[in-house]
């Protein structure tokens, strides 16, 4: 059986939706592994000794769940879905903390997840009413700016799209969250399924999966109101998505590595590369990189060599990260 961690990042609803997002998760009819709460508050308070909280965690370890309330580093969601996404889970559960699923979610989700062929995300409606039409809208990021998202209203049969939104069941440790947006992390969900999509996975949506957005005004990413944030944050959207049809590449490594990655450069479709060696490998600056995407982080190779506790050769290792 895989490993499933339910991951909720909450700041600022401590005694508003969080506990009706976390009694809506305990009484899920396929309970998840291990739930994580990663609290980023901007004043951090020891919920153990709330009434409510204690009767959470009594009921968790009465069905078995491990739980843990974790302090984050209060720089945004991004940072904490990257710290799930590192955690030794085969699956990991997202579910914002004023998203409050009903009570078949997961089971819904994990069985698409595990029946269908190479899925690296699925997803299910997430309602705010008054509902939108979605009737004509495709999941496709093109349509990005022209339509609803497909999962503002009801789903009707199994969609593949490109990208999710809010709160989504995601394969662990294949694709890295942008950890270089603001802490309003606008865009992080769409920029992470939609390159598990370029990755060449599968990303669904699918029917009777209903978690219902109560979209607290107060908390979460709304206790940011800089507007250059958003703006921020949206060019890095916009800038990733300028190479839809590459590869992008990043070296910000030594001589010995342009030397060994050159070795494989040909197999990569439509690589754009950017590095410190253009006398080996033809390439744009490594401050380019930093500028158009934020942070490099999920280039960086020795990182996702510990990761994946790499005992192969470097050449192979570049591979399995760009082929």
């Amino acid at each position: 059986m895989s490993k499933i961690l339910c991951s909720i990042a909450t700041r600022g609803r401590y005694h508003t939706t969080l506990p009706l997002v976390l009694e809506a998760v305990i009484n899920q009819t396929w309970l998840p592994n291990k739930i994580v709460i990663f609290d980023d508050n901007d004043e951090p308070q020891d919920m153990r000794k709330e009434m409510i909280y204690q009767h959470f965690f009594q009921i968790m370890a009465i069905k078995g769940i491990e739980w843990e309330w974790l302090f984050a580093e209060k720089k945004g969601q991004h940072h904490i879905h990257q710290m799930a996404n590192r955690m030794d889970f085969d699956w990991i559960w997202r579910v914002d903390d004023d998203c409050v699923p009903e009570s078949t979610v997961l089971q819904s989700l994990y069985s698409c997840a595990t029946q269908i062929e190479n899925v690296g995300a699925v997803g299910g409606s997430i309602l705010t009413p008054p509902l939108q039409n979605t009737s004509k809208s495709t999941g496709l990021i093109k349509d990005i700016d022209s339509e609803p998202n497909i999962q503002w209203n009801f789903i009707k049969s199994i969609k593949e799209v490109e990208h999710l939104h809010c709160s989504f069941l995601y394969r662990a440790g294949v694709y890295d969250f942008n950890t270089g947006l603001s802490r309003v992390a606008h865009r992080e969900e769409t920029l992470f399924t939609y390159g598990l999509h370029q990755k060449g996975y599968k990303v669904l949506v699918v029917p009777n999966t209903v978690s219902w957005h109560m979209k607290n005004p107060q908390g979460g990413i709304r206790a940011e109101t800089k507007k250059e944030m958003y703006d921020h944050d949206e060019q890095i959207f916009r800038n990733t998505l300028s190479f839809n049809d590459n590869t992008v590449v990043v070296l910000n490594s030594g001589l010995g590595d342009h030397i060994v990655f050159n070795s494989i450069l040909g197999s990569i479709k439509n690589p754009v590369v950017f590095g410190c060696y253009p006398e080996i490998i033809p390439c744009r600056s490594i401050a380019e990189a930093q500028y158009l995407f934020g942070s490099i982080d999920q280039w960086n190779i020795y990182a996702k060599m510990d990761q994946w506790k790499w005992t192969d050769s470097l050449e192979n290792a570049y591979r399995k990260l760009y082929l």
